[in-house]
């Protein structure tokens, strides 16, 4: 059950930087698993709530949510023998000033032509200070795993109001 918390909490994920306006932009993210709980369900699969830290870059060093923390949390869904059936969460980044922009972020696709490992999508809902009134969104797709979390990279449009 480690290998699969730590499969999925690692996917998500990430603290997707904003641009102050609506341009395509990209990164890298990385996570680090802590908390979690498991709770087998009746039909054998199990649900894993994960509690993980995230560390995000932006290509641009310049870009408003680079070098960004957050902290998450995820709910991963899985078969009895560890195969994905869904996960989704919600993270809220902190930059150095204490403003916070928060995010939703799902598992779209597993082990599929088009994404060998996972993938998903994200987008911004709240934010305060610097980042009140964010708004945008994207995807992500995990390229590493570790024993203790993962690396991926993001990409989406994002503005502030």
């Amino acid at each position: 059950m480690r290998s699969l918390t730590i499969a999925l909490s690692s996917a998500l994920l990430m603290t997707l930087p904003v641009s102050s306006f609506a341009d395509q932009t990209g990164g890298r993210y990385a996570t680090h698993n802590s908390h979690e709980v498991t709770q087998e369900m009746p039909d054998g699969s199990k649900v894993v709530v994960s509690h993980y830290t995230q560390i995000t870059f932006a290509d641009d060093s310049s870009h408003p949510l680079d070098n960004v923390s957050s902290d998450c949390v995820g709910r991963f869904h899985a078969t009895a023998d560890d195969a994905f059936i869904s996960a989704d969460g919600m993270c809220t980044s902190f930059n150095a000033a204490g403003d916070t922009a928060s995010f939703w972020w799902r598992a779209d696709e597993a082990n599929t032509a088009d994404c060998p490992d996972l993938c998903g999508s994200w987008g911004y809902f709240n934010g305060t200070g610097k980042f009140d009134g964010i708004e945008g969104s994207g995807s992500w797709i995990r390229n590493t795993l570790f024993h203790n979390g993962s690396s991926g990279t993001w990409k989406g449009a994002a503005k502030l109001k």
